[in-house]
């Protein structure tokens, strides 16, 4: 009788709402992109180039070995419209043209760039604007891929660094001098409170 008490109590439990969706995949990596002043939009990719290993002198029996190809990964910045096999979807999963995306990014936007060259999980999706751009191709996947183009300072001169904060204004900023550590002085001792206070 007990059994079926707790057979009943089991059946009759409410079941417990479904848990938030979990991810599938990494989490995507977040880019503002926008033209240079050329008017193109550029990123940096990952690509696998195959190289021919140098050639090693031939062997005593005269035989020449066998040139070998070697894969390396390069890290390259190239136009966003070069971008090989590149998906491009809106966060709702409406699939957009490539040219119609560039035509989007013409005045710069934010965009969602996959870190596995997969789709990204429309859990992670749900926090953007469903008109937000998501990329997704293999060569935006790699460690520094995707990212937008870092523009090298200026050399330092005369030991100022003058770096270009908007057009035609500039900033100055003096090289920083640290001071030797000064030795630690102990702190006097508490002075214990007056009694009936």
């Amino acid at each position: 009788m007990l059994t079926s008490f707790v057979l009943s109590m089991t059946l009759a439990a409410p079941v417990p709402a479904p848990g938030p969706a979990v991810p599938v995949g990494p989490a995507p990596r977040i880019l503002e992109l926008k033209p240079g002043a050329d008017g193109k939009i550029m990123v940096t990719v990952t690509r696998t180039e195959k190289l021919p290993n140098a050639p090693v002198a031939a062997n005593p029996n005269g035989v020449a070995p066998a040139v070998v190809a070697r894969e390396i990964s390069r890290t390259k910045v190239i136009e966003l419209s070069e971008v090989k096999d590149l998906t491009v979807t809106t966060a709702d999963g409406t699939k957009i043209a490539t040219e119609d995306a560039l035509k989007k990014l013409s005045s710069g936007a934010i965009v969602v760039v996959s870190t596995d060259g997969k789709p990204v999980s429309p859990t992670f999706l749900k926090m953007f604007k469903d008109d937000v751009l998501v990329l997704v191709s293999p060569e935006l996947s790699g460690p520094a891929a995707g990212r937008p183009v870092a523009r090298p300072l200026p050399a330092i001169q005369g030991g100022l660094q003058v770096l270009p904060a908007q057009p035609g204004i500039q900033i100055q900023i003096a090289p920083v001098q640290i001071a030797p550590a000064v030795p630690a002085q102990p702190l006097p001792a508490p002075v214990p409170p007056a009694p009936g206070k």
